[in-house]
């Protein structure tokens, strides 16, 4: 006889196995990225720092002043080396939560590489493009040149000292062809561009006023004609804006004629000479028109526009204002375009703008207490750097501000109108491309480069430029994706008289 007394025997259930919690690793793997990251952004910053400022920026406790840190770090540095004491505790706790400790290491090492990735792309955002340098000629010799002016004709740039020009190739830094000033001959005038592929120079035995004017093929450096100048035609004293090309044309200005011939053969085209007791001041060459000043005993100055082709005035009008003693440049020739200095403390200092019937259109003041125009001629005696272009029926000009600080502001030379005003740092050099102007920045205190819209003025980074520091004022110049930097001086070593670098 069986009792069933209703008991069941139930096995243990098994122990369950603790939970592991994902998060620390996640943690982990995000730390790991972020350590690449970190370290990418810190390992760049100290190279920039070494390569672009020597290793050291900013003012120390001293009160001493090592320049401006390079374009971003002065945030990257700190932020870096900060984030390192979080970011490295996490991705080692949270990695060691992975039961492999070989795994979890090599996942570390694989995800700090792929933080290299994003952070590159920060150190770029913030830093900008490095533009690196194409080629750079080597120093000039003997210690004491300098550089008297420049042009940019094709894919040739032209260097011009004293005693002679050398052509370079833009794309290799080849030196295509050096013409020697003839003689014992110097040069003192060069015209302020090239045109069809010929510059124009004027040279004299050295403390003797310039008595040869000779035309130079830019293509092969052989000089296609010479022509000789009255002895008391062009002064000694190195000077810019007494002889100068348009198409097809070359114009000699001395004190009492203007000559034009034609450009590569020297034939004669026109002459037109001044009055008694009257003289020619400068000239500036235009597609069609040629702008001169005339300056005569007791007169107020007058300017004066001759037709390119035959010589024929177009226009002459009275400079705008009362005295007879007055400074007057030309910016322009077509437009035209010049700047007015008249002496007295009560002179008025103005750029005025005048339309193809020699009516004034616009006055636009050099300095009305609020801003100065930099309009001035820089360095390069022969052919002056300037920090004004006109283009797209604007002035645009570097204005210096109380304080020291910068802008740049677009005039309409229709009515004188500010059309924009932009904030910039200070800058070397000015030059313009279609619908833009590009700035240099001071390699010392604002390196980089700068696109500057002509519409609307707005100012956008293109990058820094990676060549040796050119001077305070040097010729830049572009051409297609290469800009070219033409220093004055550049003796020593490290030193460039000529650099291109390469914008994209």
């Amino acid at each position: 006889m069986s009792v069933d007394m209703g008991f069941q025997i139930v096995p243990p259930e098994p122990a369950k196995k603790p939970r592991r919690s994902i998060t620390p690793i996640v943690i982990g793997v995000i730390g790991a990225v972020l350590v690449g990251m970190v370290l990418t952004l810190l390992v760049s910053s100290f190279w920039t720092l070494a390569v672009e400022a020597g290793g050291s920026c900013g003012t120390s406790s001293e009160g001493i002043s090592h320049g401006p840190c390079p374009r971003g770090t002065a945030w990257m540095l700190p932020v870096s080396i900060i984030s390192l004491f979080v970011v490295v505790p996490a991705a080692l706790l949270g990695l060691a939560k992975i039961g492999s400790r070989r795994i979890g290491c090599l996942g570390a090492v694989v995800l700090a590489l792929v933080g290299i990735f994003p952070g590159l792309a920060v150190f770029r955002w913030s830093h900008g493009r490095t533009l690196a340098a194409v080629w750079q000629a080597p120093p000039d010799r003997p210690a004491t040149a300098e550089g008297l002016g420049g042009w940019l004709s094709g894919t040739t740039v032209v260097r011009a000292r004293f005693d002679r020009l050398v052509g370079y190739d833009v794309a290799t830094g080849a030196v295509r062809w050096t013409y020697t000033v003839p003689g014992r001959d110097v040069l003192c005038a060069m015209s302020r561009t090239a045109a069809d592929g010929v510059g124009l120079i004027a040279h004299g035995a050295e403390t003797q006023p310039c008595d040869r004017v000779t035309a130079v093929d830019l293509t092969t450096g052989r000089a296609l004609w010479e022509h000789a100048v009255p002895a008391a035609g062009i002064s000694s004293s190195i000077s810019a804006d007494v002889i100068a090309v348009t198409d097809g044309m070359a114009v000699i200005q001395t004190p009492q004629a203007l000559m034009a011939v034609r450009l590569r053969e020297g034939t004669p085209l026109w002459q037109d000479r001044t009055a008694d007791r009257c003289r020619l001041a400068t000239v500036a060459a235009g597609h069609d028109q040629v702008l001169t000043t005339v300056s005569c005993f007791q007169q107020v100055p007058r300017i004066q526009a001759l037709d390119a082709a035959t010589g024929h005035v177009r226009w002459t009008t009275k400079a705008p204002i009362q005295s007879d003693a007055a400074n007057i440049r030309p910016l322009s020739a077509d437009p035209a375009v010049l700047w007015i200095q008249e002496g007295g403390q009560r002179g008025v200092n103005v750029v005025a703008s005048f339309d193809e019937t020699g009516r004034a259109q616009a006055s636009i003041p050099v300095d009305d207490g609020q801003r100065r125009l930099d309009l001035g001629d820089h360095a390069f005696r022969a052919t002056p750097a300037r920090n004004v272009v006109l283009q797209d029926g604007l002035l645009v000009a570097k204005a210096q501000l109380p304080g020291g600080k910068y802008r740049v502001i677009g005039y309409g030379l229709a009515d004188g109108r500010s059309r924009w005003s932009t904030k910039v740092g200070d800058f070397a050099a000015m030059q313009a491309e279609p619908g833009r102007v590009h700035l240099l920045g001071d390699a010392t205190w604002h390196p980089g480069l700068w696109a500057l819209s002509l519409r609307d003025g707005k100012l956008s980074y293109v990058g820094l430029p990676r060549i040796a520091d050119p001077d305070d004022d040097p010729l830049f110049y572009s051409t297609g994706d290469r800009y070219v930097v033409l220093t004055e001086r550049a003796t020593n070593p490290g030193d460039a008289p000529v650099a291109v670098f390469r914008a994209r």
